[in-house]
């Protein structure tokens, strides 16, 4: 069984302006019921809310890795 979780609709990331003029429905994640308690642990931990923390990890996955000169 799997738990949805959906992305803020409000938030902007996640949206862009389609030149077919097709609206874009909603990006629904689902979390596995087995991966549920971390994700909650973890956002509580972070102070964000299971949605908040996923799509900041996400965001962290997507970016580029930076580097400090030695």
């Amino acid at each position: 069984m799997f738990v949805r979780m959906e992305l803020p609709a409000d938030d902007g990331r996640w949206f862009y302006e389609d030149p077919s003029g097709v609206p874009e429905a909603p990006l629904t994640v689902q979390v596995p019921d087995v991966l549920r308690p971390g994700v909650e642990t973890a956002a509580a931990g972070a102070g964000l809310t299971p949605t908040q923390w996923l799509v900041a990890r996400i965001a962290a996955g997507l970016s580029p890795a930076i580097t400090k000169a030695a």
